[in-house]
C-alpha cells in the first residue's frame, strides 16, 4: 500500500437549499478523498445529521463525474464493504468519496483504482445542501500516493432515479455500457416505501444472475466478504479480485430486473452502479 500523505484543504461555510464548491488540488494520486462536516462549534456531526441535512454530492474530474450519487447512496456503499474496511457503520462526521479502492484486498490493487493527476487540471467537490440545522460548514481532506501517474483504472459512483410506483416486475435497460467499463457493484434501493423481493440481471439472451430472493443476494454479498444493506437489492460482481466484474465491452443489451411486492413510492426508486474504468491503453 506504501506510504500516503494527508493533505488538508479548504473548508467553507454551507447554507441551506445551496451548493457548495470545494477545489482540491492535483498532484500525486488520489487514494481517499474526504469531506468532513462540522457544527458551527467546529466539532464533526453525526452519520445521521449528514443523511438528513445533506442531499447530492458530486466529485469531478476535468468536468466528468466519477461520484454523483445522493449521500444516503453513498454511505451505504461505504457499509455494503462490510469486512473490507474497519467500520462499516461509517465514521460520524465524515463521507468517503473514492469507494471502488475499498472492494479489493490486495494493497496493490487497492493503489491502482486510485486517480492519477498528472493529466488532471481540475478536481472538484460539489455539496449540496438540504435543511441545514446541525451542519455548518465542511471540509475536504485527502490521502495521496507520492508518484506522478495519469489518471488511468479507476472507480465510478454513478446515481440514476427510475420513475417507477408499482408492484411487480420493473425493467432498467438504459445503464450506460460504454466499451471500457464494467461493473462491480449495482445497489438498487427500494424507494421511500417499497419492498424488493427479487432481482435478475441479463445481458442480451445470458442470465447473470437468475431471479433470486432478496435473502439469496444477502448471502453471495456476505460469502464475498460484503453486505447488502437494509432496504436495497445489490448484485455482487465484485470478489475482491480484478476477476470480479461485468465487462460491458460488446455488450448491446444489459438488463436489471427488480420485483417489487410493495411499491416504491412517487419518487421510484434508484440505481446507483459501482463501475471500473479501464482507459484503452491499459489490458486486464
Amino acid at each position: 500500500m506504501g506510504l500516503y500523505q494527508s493533505q488538508v484543504h479548504e473548508q467553507k461555510p454551507m447554507t441551506s437549499a445551496t451548493n457548495t464548491t470545494l477545489q482540491i488540488p492535483t498532484g500525486g494520486k488520489l487514494q481517499s478523498v474526504a469531506l468532513v462536516f462540522y457544527t458551527s462549534g467546529g466539532v464533526p456531526v453525526t452519520e445521521a445529521q449528514i443523511r438528513a441535512e445533506i442531499g447530492n454530492i458530486r466529485l469531478t474530474l476535468n468536468g466528468k463525474d466519477v461520484v454523483n450519487a445522493p449521500v444516503n447512496q453513498i454511505l451505504d456503499c461505504y457499509e455494503a464493504m462490510s469486512v473490507h474496511v474497519g467500520t462499516p457503520a461509517a465514521v460520524a462526521g465524515v463521507v468517503e468519496l473514492n469507494l471502488g479502492r475499498l472492494l479489493f484486498t490486495a494493497p496493490e490493487l487497492k493503489d491502482l483504482v486510485g486517480f492519477g493527476t498528472a493529466d488532471v487540471s481540475s478536481v472538484q467537490v460539489q455539496i449540496t445542501a438540504g435543511t441545514l440545522s446541525a451542519i455548518a460548514s465542511v471540509k475536504c481532506v485527502t490521502q495521496r500516493s507520492p508518484v506522478n501517474e495519469n489518471l488511468g483504472m479507476y472507480c465510478k459512483f454513478i446515481n440514476y432515479p427510475v420513475n417507477f410506483n408499482s408492484t411487480g416486475d420493473h425493467t432498467m435497460d438504459t445503464l450506460p455500457r460504454d466499451a471500457n467499463s464494467s461493473y462491480l457493484l449495482t445497489m438498487i434501493d427500494d424507494g421511500a416505501s417499497g419492498t424488493i423481493t427479487f432481482g435478475e440481471c441479463r445481458i442480451g439472451p445470458v442470465t447473470v444472475t437468475e431471479r433470486q430472493d432478496s435473502a439469496l443476494s444477502s448471502l453471495f454479498a456476505s460469502n464475498k466478504g460484503f453486505a447488502q444493506p437494509a432496504g436495497y437489492f445489490c448484485h455482487w460482481f465484485a470478489d475482491a479480485s480484478l476477476a470480479g466484474r461485468l465487462p460491458m465491452q460488446g455488450v448491446t443489451d444489459l438488463r436489471f430486473i427488480t420485483t417489487f411486492s410493495v411499491a416504491p413510492g412517487a419518487a421510484g426508486y434508484n440505481i446507483t452502479p459501482l463501475t471500473l474504468i479501464v482507459p484503452d491503453n491499459m489490458k486486464l
